[in-house]
């Protein structure tokens, strides 16, 4: 009795200094940023090439913070340069713009060629939505609801299945022991 009561505060104590020991050893307290600092985001660069007709041509941004301070002007080459960051959405406006944007000029043959392609592929395309969209109801395929609203069925029926058989298996002990003492 006397050695199992030992052995027994020998092991609460070694638990006791296990415990009170760290495994790793702190030297100093951890360095760095609380994370209250500025964030710096990187900006990202946009180009529009827009032609040489539109050199000088004034623009002005908005964002979804507000409007961009300024104007922001067309490179003599031709060119729109700006960096972006911070923002989900930009809009480029044309207005009070010092020098006026240029009118449309006929539209080069090769330009009219991808318009009608790209018109083409639009309308295949639209064909093969058009199918997908009929087998579905609020953008849910027909299949996809079934197969659903048959798990739910399967579910619920089961749940129902069990509760009568779990008042019948009642109803049958009772039975049982109404009778069964006779």
């Amino acid at each position: 009795m006397k050695v199992k009561l030992l052995k027994g505060i020998l092991t609460v104590l070694s638990l006791i200094c296990i415990l009170c020991i760290p495994a790793t050893p702190i030297y100093a307290e951890p360095q760095g940023t609380d994370g209250t600092e500025m964030q710096v985001i990187e900006p990202e660069k946009l180009e529009i090439q827009l032609g040489a007709d539109w050199a000088g041509v004034e623009f002005q941004l908005k964002t979804d913070s507000g409007m961009y301070p300024g104007t922001i002007a067309v490179g003599e080459d031709g060119v729109l340069r700006m960096e972006l960051g911070g923002s989900k959405s930009y809009v480029l406006t044309c207005m009070n713009s010092s020098v006026s944007a240029p009118q449309a000029t006929q539209v080069p043959a090769t330009t009219e060629e991808m318009q009608n392609e790209s018109s083409e592929n639009q309308k295949s395309n639209g064909s093969n939505s058009g199918q997908d969209t009929k087998g579905t109801v609020a953008g849910i395929p027909v299949l996809h609801l079934v197969l659903f609203a048959g798990g739910m069925v399967l579910a619920v029926g089961s749940l129902v299945v069990m509760q009568v058989m779990k008042k019948r298996s009642e109803s049958d002990v009772e039975y049982e022991d109404e009778y069964g003492e006779d």
